[in-house]
């Protein structure tokens, strides 16, 4: 599992934008105590669908999540956006 979760966390902190590696990686480093395995399938779900575009307006409210997205997921972003008052 460690293994695992080392890989999730270089994925979410090496995206291509420092923007998106930023945010991910903060919210990752946050939340990976927390999470399941079972969370951990839908959060590697979610970095393969992401475009780190489309990453950046939805946490800035400026476009819609994608239902495509893992809703467990989609909402963990939201409680972290809420918390570091990002928008």
């Amino acid at each position: 599992m460690k293994k695992y979760k080392n890989k999730l966390k270089y994925r979410s902190w090496h995206r291509g934008t420092k923007e998106a590696d930023l945010f991910l990686g903060k919210f990752f480093d946050m939340h990976v105590s927390k999470m399941t395995e079972e969370d951990l399938v839908l959060y590697e779900k979610f970095l393969n669908l992401l475009d780190d575009n489309d990453l950046l307006y939805a946490v800035k409210g400026e476009k819609d999540w994608d239902p495509v997205f893992p809703s467990k997921i989609v909402s963990l972003i939201e409680e972290f956006i809420k918390s570091e008052n990002i928008r």
